[in-house]
């Protein structure tokens, strides 16, 4: 836990040490959430800054349930070239715990280029290729894997409802020790805007193992959000 207070502080100092764009958002989520017969409650907090060539992402999100609990920080940033503007390179650094897999704490790290495939006035889809690894304390032995990463992602805006749906495949390169880890991992967002920046909130998310003597975890969360800008002088 210490840990990702760290990681969580760090990450936050690196956000706000940008200095090319001012405006910033900020995101709050809290609600109720369901993995598989489990239930129990959930809170969100993404730090959002998008100029035209750079991207900074950081997100704390948290469930507890009936006997297990769920933290994960996650932060990421990209940078688009100038010149093939299409293209991009991206590193991401996350730390989770999960309790429900027996992860007493998981760091994962993945960078490499991605594609803006399609960009059009209500949202984009872009690709991404690279290379991961997990480093996992599994309760008392810890665990190094890497992958080939790919994944897809698709952005759409309406005017009644926005959208988000990602696949990711990590297919693992490192020798296999105990279990098979190549898994895909889908998430599907729908936000439904209220009034002054309230929406209403459904996401989906899953980790598929194609081990079938892994198990695979999912979970459902609804929530109440909302959403402003920030906007600080450094």
């Amino acid at each position: 836990m210490t840990r990702i207070c760290i990681l969580f502080i760090i990450s936050f100092a690196a956000c706000v040490a940008q200095t090319d764009s001012l405006l910033w958002k900020q995101y709050v989520r809290g609600g109720g959430a369901q993995a598989e017969k489990d239930k129990g409650f959930f809170g969100y907090y993404r730090l959002n800054r998008q100029t035209p060539f750079t991207f900074r992402d950081l997100r704390l999100f948290g469930y507890g349930l009936e006997k297990e609990s769920f933290i994960y920080v996650r932060y990421k940033s990209s940078d688009r070239y100038r010149t093939l503007n299409k293209f991009y390179r991206y590193t991401t650094t996350s730390y989770r715990k999960n309790t429900r897999a027996g992860v007493q704490l998981q760091y994962h790290f993945n960078q490499g280029l991605g594609i803006f495939v399609k960009e059009y006035q209500q949202g984009l889809v872009n690709i991404e290729i690279g290379h991961a690894f997990d480093l996992s304390d599994y309760l008392n032995a810890e665990r190094k894997t890497s992958y080939v990463k790919s994944g897809i992602y698709w952005d759409h805006d309406t005017a009644r409802f926005s959208t988000k749906l990602e696949v990711e495949h990590f297919q693992q390169i490192s020798e296999i020790i105990e279990n098979n880890l190549t898994r895909n991992q889908y998430m599907f967002v729908l936000i439904i805007p209220v009034n002054n920046g309230i929406s209403l909130n459904l996401n989906f998310e899953m980790e598929d193992y194609l081990n079938k003597d892994q198990n695979d975890a999912s979970s459902i969360t609804f929530a109440i959000g909302w959403d402003g800008k920030l906007k600080w002088t450094l």
